[in-house]
Order: C-alpha cells, then sequence, then structure tokens
C-alpha cells in the first residue's frame, strides 16, 4: 500500500469519528429540526455531562463554573511546559446548526484522544457556555464571566422564553457541582486557539481548506425605542398621530442605507427584532422597539454608523412627536489575532499538505474575547453550504481531517509546539 492510500485510510477514518462525535452532541436538542441548546437548559446540561465524561476519560479532571464553563487539567503535577488550550462553546441558537462551536470542542477532544498519554499535558479544553447571543441579546457572557469574574455581570434579562434572569438560571443550574477540581491557573506561558466553522461560504469558495484569521469585527448592538400614543387607526388626522412604528420603519430604512454609504469603511448594521405594541390589527403602534447589530473591523467606523443612525432617529422621533431612547446593550471592539503561534501553524499545514487562506471574519467568535489576555490564533473550517446557525449549516469533514492530522504532528511528537 502506498503512503498516499494509507493517509487515505486514515483521513477517512478519521471522519467517521468526526462526524460520530458530533452527532453525539447533536442528540442533545430540544427541537427536531436543528439543534436548541440554549443555556441553562436540560439539553445543556446533557451536554456538560457528556462533555466531562470525554474528558475524564482522557485522563482530564474538569474546573466547571457557575456559568457551566469547562476547562481541564491534567492530573500529571510535574509539568512546566507551554500549554495549549483549544476553546469554543457548546450551546446554541434555536434550530441552529450542528457544528457551530461544537466543532471546537469536539476538535479538542479528539486531538487529545489522539496523542499519546505523555503528550496530553500540553492539551486543555476549554469549552464556553452561554456564548450566542439567543437568550440575553449579548454575546460572550461565557467567556467574560471566565476571564473577568461572575460577580461583574449585570443581571440580564432574557429575551426568548419564559421571563427569567441569568443570576436566577445561574443558581437555579447549579454548575458548580459538576466541577471536580479548583479553578486551574492559566500561566503566562498558555496560548488559545479556536477551530471553528466558517459562518459564510467564503472559504469554500476560496478553495483553500483551512482559513487562518486575522482580524474578527466587533459590534455595536442597540436598543431603540420608540413611545408614541396608542390610539384608534381610524384617527384621519396625520399629524394628530404619534405613530412608533412610522418612526421605527424609518430607522430600518436608514440601517440598510448607512450600510450601503459606509460599505466602504467594511461595517454593516442589520435590524435583528422588532417589539411593536399593541401590535393589534387596528389600533396604532404606541410603543416600539428595534434591536439593530452593528458590525465592523475599526471602531471608528463602527461609532460612525452608531451615531449616525440616532442622530437619525432622534430628528425623526421629534418630528413625529414620538419619545425617543437608546441604549447601547453591548460593545465589542474588534480583534486582532497576532499570536506567533498562528505564524508556525501556517508553516505546519503546509508541511502537511494542508491549504490555507488569510482572512477576516465579520462574525463574532469566542477567541476574540480570550484574545484581550492571551495569544490567541482562530482557524475556520470550511462551510459549503454558506449557512450558518441553520439546520441546513454544513461542514468540510476532510478538511477537519486534515487540520486534525497537522495538529497531531505538532502536539504529538514530543516536541515544543513553537519550534
Amino acid at each position: 500500500m502506498s503512503p498516499r492510500q494509507s493517509e487515505g485510510i486514515l483521513l477517512k477514518n478519521f471522519e467517521c469519528i468526526i462526524a460520530g462525535e458530533i452527532d453525539s452532541f447533536s442528540r442533545f436538542s430540544s427541537t427536531d429540526e436543528g439543534v436548541t441548546r440554549l443555556p441553562f437548559s436540560v439539553e445543556n446540561e446533557r451536554a456538560i455531562e457528556y462533555i466531562i465524561g470525554r474528558l475524564n476519560e482522557l485522563g482530564k479532571d474538569v474546573y466547571v463554573d457557575e456559568m457551566g464553563n469547562v476547562l481541564t487539567a491534567g492530573r500529571s503535577k510535574d509539568f512546566l511546559g507551554e500549554k495549549t488550550i483549544f476553546c469554543s462553546h457548546y450551546d446554541s441558537v434555536p434550530n441552529g446548526g450542528k457544528y457551530d462551536g461544537v466543532a471546537g470542542v469536539v476538535f479538542g477532544i479528539l486531538l487529545l484522544q489522539a496523542v499519546g498519554e505523555a503528550d496530553r499535558d500540553r492539551i486543555e479544553v476549554l469549552a464556553f457556555n452561554c456564548e450566542e447571543s439567543s437568550l440575553f441579546g449579548r454575546p460572550s457572557i461565557g467567556s467574560k464571566a471566565f476571564f473577568e469574574g461572575i460577580e461583574l455581570l449585570e443581571n440580564y434579562e432574557t429575551l426568548i422564553g419564559e421571563k427569567d434572569t441569568l443570576i436566577s438560571k445561574m443558581r437555579k443550574a447549579d454548575f458548580k457541582r459538576f466541577s471536580q477540581i479548583e479553578k486551574p491557573y492559566i500561566g503566562e506561558n498558555t496560548r488559545f486557539v479556536e477551530i471553528h466553522v466558517d459562518q459564510s461560504e467564503a472559504l469554500s469558495k476560496s478553495e483553500t481548506e483551512i482559513g487562518v484569521v486575522e482580524k474578527i469585527a466587533g459590534q455595536r448592538r442597540l436598543k431603540l425605542s420608540f413611545k408614541g400614543e396608542t390610539n384608534h387607526s381610524s384617527l384621519m388626522k396625520l399629524s394628530a398621530r404619534r405613530d412608533s412604528l412610522v418612526v421605527a420603519a424609518s430607522t430600518v430604512l436608514k440601517v440598510s442605507e448607512l450600510s450601503e454609504t459606509l460599505s466602504s469603511k467594511e461595517v454593516v448594521g442589520t435590524v435583528t427584532r422588532i417589539v411593536n405594541t399593541p401590535n393589534v390589527m387596528n389600533m396604532i403602534p404606541g410603543e416600539t422597539d428595534l434591536m439593530v447589530d452593528i458590525r465592523g473591523y475599526s471602531a471608528k467606523a463602527l461609532d460612525e454608523f452608531k451615531l449616525t443612525l440616532i442622530d437619525h432617529c432622534r430628528s425623526k422621533s421629534n418630528e413625529a412627536n414620538v419619545l425617543f431612547s437608546a441604549t447601547e446593550v453591548a460593545t465589542c471592539e474588534p480583534a486582532v489575532m497576532e499570536d506567533p503561534f498562528s505564524k508556525f501553524l501556517m508553516k505546519k499545514l503546509l508541511t502537511n499538505g494542508v491549504t490555507f487562506s488569510l482572512m477576516n471574519s465579520v462574525a463574532w467568535h469566542d477567541i476574540a474575547e480570550v484574545s484581550k489576555y492571551f495569544p490567541s490564533s482562530l482557524l475556520l473550517l470550511p462551510n459549503p453550504s454558506g449557512a450558518s446557525h441553520s439546520p441546513v449549516e454544513s461542514m468540510d469533514l476532510v478538511s477537519f481531517s486534515k487540520l486534525l492530522v497537522a495538529m497531531i504532528e505538532v502536539f504529538g511528537g514530543g516536541h515544543d509546539a513553537s519550534d
């Protein structure tokens, strides 16, 4: 059998193992269509239990905090070398894809499984919870809590499902009961790597196998509230109306217009949520709330979009005699991946015959929060469907397999991973 044939059999074996591990996670869902695994749900807890079980099998003890973040620690007390922590998240949006987030957790588990016991102390896995924005409208709550402390979090209210708060949900979940050890110390000689499926079709269309991310777009998330006066829709005199939805509608159009005019500055906005009251067929709307998500690679451009939009809302509200208020519910600054380890990985990818592209990511990632504190790298896997947070989301298993083989060579040879 030729080396090429042997390699092909190895990759096919890995593809089956990867698909099986991904499917194991997809069982933890409250819906049949797609994957629904919201933070603090029953399905979310079952996923934590599964993650802990797999990591224990591989010789790792785990620390679990109140948020449900899971960090491994090796059982050897003698290891003092460099650590690489593979991080990602395991919660999902409603009816999401089965690869988003979970692909990175699976990668860390399978890498630990593939290297020898002597090399496992160089690798840890950090699985974040509450990273998606669905439940509270804010990204990276889990990673912020992990690095900054639970006590600094605001007590956010839920946006979907039964009304509740973050602190209440944490208390009910009592995730710390799963913890087997105290929180491990993360030393200065630690680097973080996130493996994630591309959330667009850009990488798949590039015909390369891995995306090495240089920049992650920042965010400004706004809640725009318009308060007019509810009245019967038979009111003919338009000047007497205080229609909150009319002003909100002009705001939706303004977001689209600004996305066009500021496109050269690589910033884009989206109206993602509308709450209209009373939302009755024969009543003039009296209160309308919009949620707006603005993303871009420049903090200056993000703020320009935000301030221009708020000025528009204020002007249109004054004209319509409608009260207006704006709240910035989430602020995420653009992140730059500057870890020299990324350059080392690119060399190893080439050595192992894995093609890659340098790219930026408009989608937010867990590693953006991590990069505030530690050297960080983000590698993306092709998504042939181009769909994200959707049941039709896909992932290139061959690229995943090739990346795994390359990482085994990096971490499984008993040599310094930065040589």
